[in-house]
């Protein structure tokens, strides 16, 4: 049995595809010990894996007062907790040492591990290398900034690691031009939330909309999703919408509609027709694995100030390339909803091309490959 700790961010789309793996490995026999901020850990600890809170998580956020999302850079950009990670690493006596890409303190402290280190990508590489050159350079200008010392670019975060895991089809990532040899491609992770709950079977005939946001709570947005319902409800359609950390009540759910926190997205897409979402990978990806075509509306909306869209608008080009789906912008009208998610349930082509791409994702199992990865680690 080896020991493996998880350096996390608890993005909407980091958790559940880190905790599919862990399960992976747990049944192999080996222990996995989550480490992150405190909003991580009960995501963890309730799908029933082992999580340490870093208690430096916002020991220097009064540095970081200046920038528009001053906690969370906090977290990912302060050295003390790279440190602490590596210290949960001895504590524990990890063997392999995973880090979320996006976790900059964690990547730039990972060398002085002194085990292999494991970087976790949840979405495609190729298509998205220059918004990660862009999000890293932020964070180690922030670091800078806050008087807390330099760190190292994306290049060299990533490229220093045994391996770069990236859970995505290669053949759905563009061509390549990664500068870095110890990628490789596996399969999307698509586990369930550990936040989410089954819901009923409805019995209604009319075309199933699902529609899922970010479930971050940085990029939530009760215009887009209000927008979105109101441009639904005018059409002949029931509607699902899981609305992650917007309260329900502060929407005005039309009646065609039903508003959750959070469900499962495995279920409600076994009958769905149309899936309506920011354009997060795994969202898109469940959604074609389901042979379903999504609208994906990216970007940010009036009420997302300062959040950045790094991968959506990759994932939404993405699906228009491929012809699975239509892009809008994150702060269209509810008019061009209605049309975008009309034209995608009658035009016969859009559900085609998402069974073709379904071919693809169904034979792959995500979580088994990147644990097989993970697992050849332990003999380096």
């Amino acid at each position: 049995m080896a020991t493996f700790v998880w350096a996390c961010f608890d993005g909407g789309g980091n958790v559940p595809p880190s905790v599919g793996i862990a399960h992976a490995l747990t049944a192999r026999g080996h222990r996995v010990v989550f480490a992150g901020r405190p909003e991580m850990a009960p995501r963890v600890t309730a799908a029933g894996l082992p999580a340490t809170v870093l208690e430096s998580s916002y020991a220097h956020a009064e540095a970081y007062a200046w920038h528009p999302r001053g906690r969370l850079f906090s977290y990912l950009t302060d050295p003390a907790v790279g440190d602490e990670v590596l210290a949960v690493g001895a504590d524990e006596h990890a063997d392999v040492l995973v880090v979320d890409a996006m976790f900059g303190a964690a990547l730039d402290a990972a060398p002085r591990a002194g085990v292999p280190v494991a970087v976790m990508l949840h979405t495609f590489l190729h298509r998205t290398i220059d918004g990660w050159e862009t999000l890293m350079g932020d964070q180690a200008a922030a670091r800078h900034r806050a008087g807390l010392g330099a760190m190292a670019d994306v290049r060299t975060l990533w490229g220093r690691a045994d391996a770069l895991h990236v859970n995505a089809l290669e053949e759905f990532d563009s061509p390549a031009r990664s500068p870095w040899p110890n990628a490789r491609h596996g399969a999307p992770v698509l586990a369930l939330d550990s936040r989410a709950k089954p819901l009923g079977t409805a019995h209604d005939d009319r075309p199933h909309v699902v529609v899922s946001f970010s479930t971050a709570v940085a990029q939530s947005s009760v215009g887009k999703l209000q927008r979105t319902l109101d441009g639904l409800a005018g059409l002949p359609v029931r509607v699902t919408a899981t609305v992650g950390a917007v309260p329900p009540e502060s929407l005005v759910v039309p009646p065609n509609a039903t508003a959750v926190a959070f469900a499962d997205h495995g279920r409600l897409m076994q009958d769905a027709a149309l899936v309506v979402t920011h354009g997060g990978h795994g969202t898109a990806m469940r959604a074609l694995r389901h042979a379903v075509p999504v609208v994906c509306l990216t970007g940010r909306a009036e009420d997302q100030e300062g959040v950045a869209a790094l991968d959506q608008p990759r994932v939404a080009a993405f699906l228009e390339e491929r012809g699975a789906g239509r892009s809008l912008p994150a702060d269209a009208p509810a008019q061009d909803v209605a049309a975008a998610a009309g034209a995608v349930l009658t035009e016969a082509s859009y559900a085609a091309a998402a069974r073709r791409l379904a071919a693809a994702l169904q034979t792959r199992d995500g979580a088994a490959e990147a644990a097989d990865r993970l697992e050849g680690l332990l003999t380096t």
